[in-house]
């Protein structure tokens, strides 16, 4: 017979890797501006085969085996410390192992509060493509740049 303590150890466990493994999911870069305004740029690449067919449609995207979507949220942050969706002219490019570089047409989306934009790529399986993202927020000249590298796979 297993013990309540033996137990409750097991299920901390458990939790424990599952908050460790959604912290360490979080993909953002924090940027400061010369004006002192502080920006955080949230980016996320994965199969638009994870997307059902009613959400693609919403958004106009395509589901594809060997189509990839990109989404790039800018927030800027209060003085309180809470963050605010923010507009923002996004420029999206894709490069591929053998550095073939493709600019990515992105799309915004208004829900609400929040701001997304929304791009899609096509990728080879188990291709590597590396993303090159500069953000130019309301109001801010120089551009927030920042990139990231993805592997798409076919699902």
């Amino acid at each position: 017979m297993v013990s309540n303590t033996f137990w409750a150890r097991g299920v901390f466990f458990v939790l424990f890797c599952f908050c460790a493994s959604a912290v360490q999911a979080e993909q953002k870069k924090i940027f400061s501006t010369p004006g002192g305004d502080e920006y955080e740029v949230h980016y996320i690449a994965f199969s638009s085969t994870f997307l059902t067919s009613d959400i693609a449609r919403q958004y106009g995207l395509s589901r594809s085996k060997a189509l990839g979507v990109v989404n790039i949220s800018v927030l800027k942050r209060k003085a309180d410390g809470s963050t605010e969706a923010v507009g923002a002219l996004v420029d999206l490019n894709a490069k591929n192992d053998i550095q073939q570089v493709r600019h990515l047409d992105v799309n915004q989306v208004v829900e609400g509060k929040s701001i997304y934009y929304i791009g899609q790529v096509q990728y080879r399986e188990g291709e590597v493509l590396t993303f090159d993202v500069s953000v130019f927020p309301q109001g801010v000249a120089d551009p927030l740049k920042l990139r990231f590298s993805q592997t798409f796979y076919n699902d």
